[in-house]
């Protein structure tokens, strides 16, 4: 076989997680692969698994701490007869070597405890593969932790860059904590939502304002997903980290004092025009009558379980404070 090989069929009954190193990766026998987070993953043939994963298939894509984001597999690209370089221990010939930051020699081997400061390296002819599933990719920020994610694989090896995970359990706990992934779709190479070539060019982000907001809007997700609390599931990017006590009074972040919003949501509950009574029901002001769709809600009671973690005086607070001017 010759050439770029793009696979785009598959059974697609399997489940993954696949490892993103960066700078957590431990060990300096290899160099690393090209990720795109959100778009695909990149291994080669001395990975173990690599035969097994197929087009269709589940991918969790995680770091060395949380999931990442998931999505299905839309194609697989296979590239022959590359050069790969792969560094060992000039004693042992192990590759499970750690970079030393503040001693000398540079590295320490962990199998044989030896020192030294340049590594042996070798030329590997390999198969290399990208895994592209950025037309169905979900980001999941953190709300499944290392932990949650063993208790899905069936390995349980902490090293193994590509784990087999539990399929059903692992789309149960995704769709538990809010995540809805889109409709599986045979992909072709014409009608792939995503193409081969990566996106050049600048990426928009949003900094946040204020200080430990992200680290707010994070622990926030790992207590409720990706879930509002008014309107139930909705996808990542319109979901935002909503304080009970106004942030410009109270200038703290406590998870008792939050809630996960839809940002129009957000607005109604800034602006006096929708609140929480107490029993965790939700009231609209009598000047959104004539929208039904937030009308609706009225009376609804909040997407949280009962024991949460919420201040419900904080959530008194804001109901007396707002019905007062309607």
């Amino acid at each position: 076989m010759t050439g770029v090989e793009i696979l785009t069929a598959g059974a697609g009954d399997k489940a993954w997680s696949f490892l993103i190193a960066g700078e957590e990766r431990q060990f300096q026998g290899n160099a690393g692969y090209e990720d795109v987070v959100e778009e695909s993953y990149s291994y080669d043939s001395t990975v173990g698994n690599h035969l097994r994963v197929s087009v269709g298939d589940l991918v969790v894509v995680r770091s060395g701490r949380e999931a990442l984001g998931v999505g299905y597999v839309e194609a697989l690209e296979v590239l022959p007869d590359q050069e790969k370089l792969r560094s060992r221990c000039p004693g042992c010939g192990s590759t499970g070597f750690k970079e030393r930051t503040t001693e000398r020699p540079r590295y320490r081997c962990s199998p044989c405890a030896r020192t030294f400061e340049e590594p042996i390296v070798e030329t590997l002819q390999v198969t290399s593969y990208r895994a592209h599933y950025g037309g169905t990719w979900q980001p999941l920020e953190g709300c499944l932790d290392k932990a949650q994610l063993n208790a899905l694989s069936l390995s349980k090896s902490d090293q193994q860059s590509i784990k087999a995970m539990d399929r059903e359990r692992t789309l149960e706990a995704v769709a538990s904590r809010g995540v809805r992934l889109p409709r599986q779709r045979g992909a072709s190479t014409e009608d792939r939502r995503h193409p081969l070539e990566l996106p050049g060019g600048r990426r928009r982000t949003t900094a946040a304002a204020r200080r430990g907001q992200d680290a707010f809007r994070k622990a926030l997700v790992r207590q409720y997903g990706f879930i509002c609390a008014v309107t139930g599931a909705a996808p990542a990017e319109v979901l935002e980290a909503a304080h009970l006590r106004p942030f410009a009074r109270t200038e703290r972040h406590r998870v008792e004092e939050g809630l996960m919003l839809r940002s129009d949501i957000h607005r109604l509950f800034d602006s006096g025009l929708l609140t929480i009574a107490p029993g965790l029901v939700v009231r609209i002001a009598p000047s959104l009558a004539g929208h039904p769709l937030y009308n609706a809600l009225d009376g609804s009671r909040l997407h949280i379980a009962q024991d949460a973690p919420v201040d419900h005086e904080a959530i008194a607070e804001h109901h007396a404070v707002t019905v007062a001017t309607w």
